[in-house]
């Protein structure tokens, strides 16, 4: 019997440090490339102030972007980064200028800023369902459950927040460097000191699973897991049984998406699913709970744990992966968070067919399947709306005229907050306690009274229009009273309902 090879060795990382930030490289050929991080993004944001780091990019971003060389940067879920490629020379000057920018921020072309990050927002598509969607299940409208959301700053922050939000997260005791090989001769990075990392600390909500819900098209199913090797080989293996069942041999979808969002030092949020028309819905829901089920019950074969493992070790000779490794160092030591080292290191090594089975059987029974409501499993429990329960109250009734509301769509309004409903379903689509608001956007419109979007911190949004309801006006104006103006900000282009005149 042959010997199997042993398995590849990770790429090295060098750790240094240079005007108080730690800076990780490794050892590759070609143009440098650099990537300044800083521990602070979308999840670090409330939702009044979704935005404000983007913000703050595209504001420290203005003083240093060229185009005679490549250079860029990014606001994602738990980092900024700044990025540039060059010669040596031009990346430790680009750096030096770029904290220099940061040092002393610059919010005078602030409203011009906001046009382009505006005019960003119309022309993207966002992330894609499988993304937001399980954290806002799993976290409503606060910390990774903002992933999607209205940029909200860039309508209403002003330069002081901005400077603010800058000094706060954007200094030398939050950053780190990585490089694509050696320290550049004479690199400084004169950046501020500041207050310690504030890691994010929102737990996820506690949801019954297995569970369902109901969601306008397509099929997705979220979860979340404990984040291991097994996990993410389980899933992997899903995705491929999936894609083969449903594109290659039913023809019904072009591929499934895949996401998942470290939310802790052990956990994250997985969410895997198609565009699948209405009409074949049924049949995805059915194919993801069967080779989910299969998967758990037979565990995978010695090729799909071998072509798991191939693939991974492919990616660790290439170029790409020796840099990744040392953003990986990097953001474990923005986070505090555990690298993906040891997770690698074990696919290398060969996974338990065994405990592969059972981290199947782990999603089966955390996973919440999405679905049109007239596809969903009813053999599963109904997720209800909101981790929080509905406030009594009495249920509006539709205007006769002029009413935009769905048919059998109910509001119910009581003096804890509101709560809306599908037909008879006893189960609310959506609660927004008074206690529990994130935020209020106003909708201006050629009527006397606006319209408001109430958006809970435990998720959940409800859109009070006057018009839809009898005793519509009265509500609006009693509300606009009892709500604190310091949650209400001027409703977005993307948020309204009606285009402003």
């Amino acid at each position: 019997m042959l010997t199997p090879p042993a398995p590849p060795s990770l790429p090295e990382v060098h750790r240094a440090e240079i005007d108080g930030v730690p800076v990780f490289w490794t050892d590759q050929p070609g143009r440098l490339s650099a990537s300044l991080l800083f521990g602070v993004g979308l999840a670090h944001e409330s939702f009044l102030q979704t935005g404000i780091t983007h913000l703050v990019e595209h504001l420290a971003m203005r003083r240093v972007r060229t185009s005679r060389y490549e250079n860029n940067a990014s606001t994602e879920v738990l980092h900024t980064s700044f990025d540039v490629t060059s010669t040596p020379e031009t990346v430790a000057e680009h750096l030096r200028r770029l904290c220099e920018s940061l040092a002393d921020l610059d919010t005078g072309p602030l409203r011009l800023e906001r046009g382009v990050l505006l005019a960003e927002e119309r022309g993207n598509d966002g992330p894609g369902v499988t993304a937001w969607l399980p954290s806002a299940l799993w976290f409503g409208n606060r910390a990774f459950g903002l992933t999607g959301n209205v940029q909200l700053a860039a309508v209403h922050a002003g330069p002081e927040q901005a400077r603010e939000w800058c000094a706060r997260w954007f200094h030398r005791d939050n950053a780190a460097l990585v490089l694509s090989g050696p320290p550049p001769a004479g690199l400084k990075l004169p950046l501020p000191p500041g207050p310690p990392r504030q890691p994010v600390t929102a737990e996820p909500f506690d949801l019954p699973t297995p569970a369902q819900t109901s969601i306008p098209n397509g099929v997705v199913g979220c979860a979340l897991v404990e984040w291991t090797a097994e996990i993410a080989c389980a899933a992997g293996i899903l995705i491929h049984r999936l894609t083969d069942r449903l594109r290659h041999l039913e023809g019904l979808v072009y591929d499934i998406a895949f996401d998942h969002q470290m939310v802790d030092a052990r956990r994250a949020v997985l969410g895997f699913g198609t565009d699948a028309p209405d009409k074949q819905a049924a049949r995805v829901v059915d194919a993801i709970r069967t080779e989910l089920a299969e998967l758990g019950r037979s565990g995978p074969t010695e090729e799909e744990l071998a072509v798991d493992r191939a693939g991974l070790a492919e990616e660790v000779a290439e170029r790409d992966f020796a840099v990744y490794r040392a953003f990986d160092a990097a953001m474990s030591e923005l986070t505090g968070w555990p690298s993906a080292a040891e997770h690698q290191q074990r696919v290398l090594a060969g996974l338990d067919p065994a405990a592969v089975a059972a981290a199947a059987r782990e999603l089966a029974g955390r996973l919440v399947l999405c679905a049109p409501e007239r596809h969903v499993p009813r053999d599963l429990p109904e997720l209800p709306g909101s981790p929080l329960p509905a406030p009594p109250g009495r249920e509006m009734k539709r205007a006769l005229v002029g009413s935009t509301a769905p048919r059998g769509y109910r509001l119910v309004v009581g003096e804890e907050g509101l709560s809306t409903y599908f037909g008879q379903n006893p189960s609310p689509a959506a609660v927004v306690r008074f206690d529990d608001l994130a935020g209020v956007g106003i909708e201006h419109t050629d009527g006397q009274l606006p319209i408001l979007h109430l958006f809970g911190t435990h998720g959940g949004a409800i859109t009070v229009r006057p018009g839809d309801w009898r005793g519509g006006r009265a509500l609006v104006r009693d509300l606009r009273a009892r709500i604190d103006s310091a949650v209400c900000f001027e409703a977005p282009e993307a948020m309204r309902l009606f285009e402003q005149s």
